[in-house]
C-alpha cells in the first residue's frame, strides 16, 4: 500500500458497497413505538475487572465477579444482564474449555438461579471466535467451540448468544469479499443456527468493524445464511467503511436503522466509532431510529475505555459503577424523551 492509499482504497477491488439507502426506502412502515425498552448491562463493560478476577491479579484493575456483577446490574436498576461467556471460568478464546463440564455447566445453573431470585433478566451471552480465517481447522474448531457455548447459554437460559463474522482475511487481496463471506462464514454460522435451533438458542451475528463493517454486509451475509435462527446483535459502535479503522464521517445511523428488522440484540455504546476517537453517541437520535421500528427486546448498554482515559478501570479504586450507572441514566432518560415524536 502506497502512503498515500487508504485502507478504502485497497479495499475496493474487493468489496463493493451497495449504498445503506438502498435498505432505509421502506424502513419505516411500522408506526412509532411509545412505549419502554428493557435496559441491560453487556458484561465486557466490566471487561478489565472480570479479567483481574478470572486471572486473580492484585494489580491493575480492581476484580469483581460474575455474580457481584449480576447484584450491581439488579441494584443499579438494570432490566437484565448479557453475561458474556468470557466470564464463565471455564472459557477460552482459542481452545475447547479449560475446566470440566460439570465445573461449567453447574455455574451456568448458578448464573440463572441468581438472576431469578434477583429478578432480573438474561438478555443473551457471547464468544469470541472468527469464521473468515483461511484456517479450515480453525473454522472448524470455532464451530465446535460456539456449539459448545449454545449448550451453556441454554443451561443458563441466555435466549441469544452473539457470534462474530470474523476479523478481516489475510488473504482478503487474493480474492474478495463475497467469496469468504459465501464460502467460510456462511456455512459456519448455517451450521451454528441448525444447532442453536435444536437448543432454544438465537444466533446473534454482532456487526464488528471486522468482515461485517457496513449494514450491506450485514445484510447480504444474513441473506445468504437464509436461517430463521439468526438475526443480528446491533452493535452501535462498529459502522464504517469497509477496512477503515474509524468510523469517523461514516453515516453510521443511517446503518443502525438499516439493520433493525434483522436485529435480535443490541449493543449500545458511547460512541458510534472507535473508542479513541472523540465523538460521543447521539441517544436520542438511536433512540427515534428504533421507535420507528418493531423492535421490542432488551437494549444492553456496553461501556469501553482506551488506555489514554482518565477514568480507565486500571486507575479506579472500584469497578466502574458510577461510569455505568451515568451512561444507563442517559439511556433512560433518551429513551424517555423520544417517547413522543
Amino acid at each position: 500500500m502506497s502512503p498515500m492509499q487508504t485502507n478504502e482504497d485497497q479495499f475496493a477491488s474487493v468489496y463493493e458497497q451497495i449504498p445503506t439507502s438502498h435498505y432505509l426506502i421502506d424502513s419505516r412502515r411500522d408506526s412509532y413505538y411509545t412505549g419502554d425498552y428493557k435496559l441491560g448491562l453487556n458484561f465486557y463493560s466490566f471487561s478489565h475487572n472480570l479479567s483481574s478476577w478470572l486471572n486473580g491479579s492484585t494489580e491493575g484493575a480492581p476484580p469483581i465477579d460474575t455474580m457481584q456483577a449480576i447484584r450491581f446490574a439488579k441494584e443499579a436498576g438494570f432490566d437484565s444482564v448479557d453475561i458474556t461467556s468470557y466470564y464463565i471460568p471455564g472459557y477460552d478464546n482459542l481452545t475447547m474449555p479449560t475446566k470440566s463440564d460439570e465445573e461449567i455447566f453447574a455455574y451456568a445453573r448458578n448464573i440463572k438461579q441468581l438472576c431469578e431470585e434477583l429478578g432480573i433478566a438474561i438478555s443473551g451471552t457471547g464468544v469470541k471466535n472468527d469464521f473468515a480465517d483461511p484456517s479450515e481447522a480453525r473454522r472448524a474448531l470455532d464451530i465446535q467451540r460456539v456449539k459448545y457455548w449454545i449448550d451453556v447459554a441454554a443451561v443458563m437460559g441466555a435466549p441469544v448468544i452473539r457470534v462474530f463474522t470474523g476479523e478481516i482475511s489475510k488473504d482478503i487481496l487474493s480474492t474478495d469479499w463475497e467469496t469468504i463471506a459465501k464460502e467460510r462464514i456462511v456455512p459456519a454460522l448455517q451450521a451454528c443456527a441448525d444447532y442453536g435451533a435444536l437448543k432454544g438458542v438465537k444466533i446473534g451475528m454482532q456487526n464488528h468493524g471486522d468482515m461485517t463493517s457496513t449494514a450491506d454486509q450485514v445484510i447480504r451475509i444474513l441473506e445468504w445464511v437464509d436461517h430463521p435462527n439468526i438475526g443480528v446483535v446491533n452493535d452501535t459502535g462498529c459502522y464504517k467503511r469497509f477496512g477503515d479503522r474509524t468510523g469517523i464521517g461514516y453515516s453510521w445511523y443511517d446503518d443502525i436503522e438499516a439493520v433493525l428488522p434483522y436485529t435480535v440484540n443490541f449493543q449500545v455504546k458511547k460512541k458510534p466509532t472507535s473508542p479513541d476517537t472523540d465523538v460521543q453517541v447521539d441517544l436520542e437520535e438511536l433512540f427515534t431510529r428504533i421507535r420507528y421500528s418493531n423492535y421490542r427486546g432488551h437494549i444492553p448498554l456496553e461501556t469501553l475505555w482506551v488506555n489514554s482515559d482518565p477514568n480507565h478501570p486500571n486507575q479506579l479504586a472500584e469497578p466502574p459503577f458510577e461510569q455505568i450507572r451515568n451512561f444507563l441514566e442517559q439511556i433512560r432518560a433518551a429513551s424517555a424523551s423520544t417517547k413522543t415524536k
